[in-house]
């Protein structure tokens, strides 16, 4: 019966729908971008995806921006 928020498959508590970087909450309506199951807001996504060169993250599939639901 508690609330939750949902993105790629996975379930989070409200209070753990989080930015991996600056762990500030996202929100309904917030852009954000889910690599390797980590959260991150749209000012802390990783360098990767602001340079758009996959860099480190090569192997792994870069998803595109994200709206919380």
């Amino acid at each position: 019966s508690e609330l939750v928020m949902r993105a790629q498959g996975n379930v989070y508590h409200l209070k753990c729908f989080t930015c991996s970087t600056c762990r500030n909450r996202l929100v309904p309506g917030d852009r954000f971008h889910y690599i390797n199951g980590s959260l991150f807001c749209e000012h802390d996504r990783p360098t990767a995806l602001i340079n758009g060169h996959l860099n480190s993250l090569q192997s792994n599939p870069l998803l595109p921006d994200q709206k919380v639901n």
